[in-house]
């Protein structure tokens, strides 16, 4: 198995890239996209802020939930310009031509450290 670098930004804590397993073609499997975020999940494309390759994933019932408020992703995602919010764990990835989720690379991460120290974290 191959592994892949996907930004990790929980709820509470400190974000960080983390290497996840996947598949023999280098997809990220569902289990470990659902296993991040803590259950089923919604996919945002990040496009709008900038990130036209990247998508983020959060639980789709987190509110539902009660999960606690992500601030690092609420501010990354640039959804605040809808008064809206985040909560729960997050996880980034990048998409291939065939919008299959993959690993992000040296430049998608060195482009995520740019922006997130941009909004001070």
């Amino acid at each position: 198995m191959a592994k892949a670098k996907v930004l990790k930004i929980p709820a509470r804590g400190e974000w960080a890239f983390a290497e996840v397993e996947t598949d023999k073609d280098g997809v990220l499997p569902v289990e470990a996209l659902q296993d991040a975020v803590g259950g089923w999940f919604e996919c945002w494309q990040l496009g709008e802020v900038g990130f036209p390759r990247l998508d983020m994933f959060l639980n789709e019932e987190g509110k539902l939930d009660g999960l606690s408020f992500n601030v690092v992703a609420t501010r990354l995602s640039g959804i605040l310009v809808h008064d809206d919010c985040i909560v729960g764990d997050v996880v980034v990835c990048a998409h291939n031509d065939e919008s299959q989720s993959v690993g992000l690379s040296d430049k998608d991460e060195l482009s995520l450290r740019r922006r997130l120290a941009e909004l001070g974290f």
